[in-house]
């Protein structure tokens, strides 16, 4: 099986010494650094875009007056005012809302602002790229099926629907399914994300631990002292044992054999018994290797992954929320109950 082509090399179990000099541990400790500085700007991005649009908040907002405040002077606080929220507290979210409010209670909004609905459809059809008027155009002339909704109309009231009450229903029954299917494409978006920063962690956790593995192989290698002094105090502790959680088997043994390969004192011994720690610690430090090559915070291959029941599931949790309601379950009070449904 061909392994995972990625920025880093494994190590050979055979003539490796020459390998592990000092130049390759700096040039491997800067790679693993960059390509975690690369994968944190990603998340940062896609993080960014999920909570605000991809632009900042501010830049929606009108340009306010700053406020200015009076010199005063500081009192002691006990501990139960400073975890007070204030009273005047404002979010630039309550202020773009107030803004929308006042300009609809006054109606002073300018008059060339104001767009007809043909002008409106025309700049929404003009701004969009070709699959998106391709899904946009089939979405226009898609509709429910009209007899299936005059058949469940008429079997739920227990009467004939009217010609323009079936043609009110499918135009409210499309909007209704389309509303939910894009609430499930931002739940499934938001599952994407979340999987996103597990993976980004994992990374960055993986590689720490190649920086310790690879720092203590290579100063076990080099004989020279006036080395060891110059290089080996960086910012990586390579004696420092990795935590692991109990419930996690094979992380727990992979992380325990791992700790007692590190804090080993006969690593620096040239017997057998050193040459067979070495080998162990090239073997953890490989399986590190393939993992950090295999994993990828990119979520853009998902884009068009199909959307699973559970994102239906939680779709309609969160519309039931969303519009602060929640419809009547006229199926569970049939019986003795007043039966509403299927008169």
């Amino acid at each position: 099986m061909n392994e995972p082509q990625g920025p880093l090399d494994t190590i050979p179990k055979v003539n490796y010494p020459p390998i592990l000099t000092i130049a390759n541990y700096f040039s491997t400790k800067q790679m693993i650094d960059q390509v975690i500085s690369e994968d944190q700007d990603y998340v940062t991005w896609k993080l960014q875009n999920l909570r605000t649009g991809g632009a900042p908040i501010n830049n929606q907002l009108k340009k306010y007056p700053k406020y200015k405040y009076k010199k005063a002077k500081i009192n002691h606080q006990g501990p139960d005012s400073i975890n007070k929220v204030p009273e005047n507290l404002i979010f630039p979210q309550d202020i773009l809302k107030q803004q929308i409010q006042n300009n609809d209670a006054n109606g002073n909004e300018d008059q060339n602002d104001k767009l007809m609905q043909d002008e409106q459809f025309k700049l929404l059809v003009t701004n969009l790229d070709k699959d998106q008027t391709n899904r946009f155009e089939v979405f226009h002339r898609t509709s429910l099926n009209k007899t299936q909704v005059k058949k469940l109309a008429s079997t739920v009231a227990n009467q004939t629907i009217s010609e323009n009450m079936r043609v009110f229903l499918q135009a409210v029954g499309k909007i209704y399914a389309g509303e939910l299917i894009e609430l499930a494409m931002v739940v499934k978006n938001k599952w994407l994300t979340s999987q996103m920063c597990i993976e980004f962690d994992k990374r960055t956790k993986i590689g720490y631990k190649l920086k310790k593995y690879l720092k203590k192989l290579t100063f076990s290698i080099i004989e020279n002292q006036q080395y060891k002094q110059d290089y080996q105090s960086d910012s990586v502790p390579e004696d420092e044992p990795d935590f692991y959680f109990e419930d996690e088997e094979v992380d727990k043994r992979e992380t325990t054999l791992g700790n007692s390969l590190l804090q080993s004192k006969s690593l620096q011994k040239s017997d057998n018994n050193s040459q067979d720690l070495k080998l162990q610690l090239i073997e953890q430090y490989n399986k590190l290797v393939i993992q950090f090559n295999k994993l990828d915070v990119s979520i853009e291959k998902y884009n068009n992954s199909p959307i699973l029941p559970e994102h239906i599931r939680e779709a309609w949790r969160l519309y039931r929320l969303q519009s602060d309601t929640l419809p009547n379950a006229y199926w569970r009070t049939q019986g003795e109950a007043q039966g509403s449904m299927f008169r």
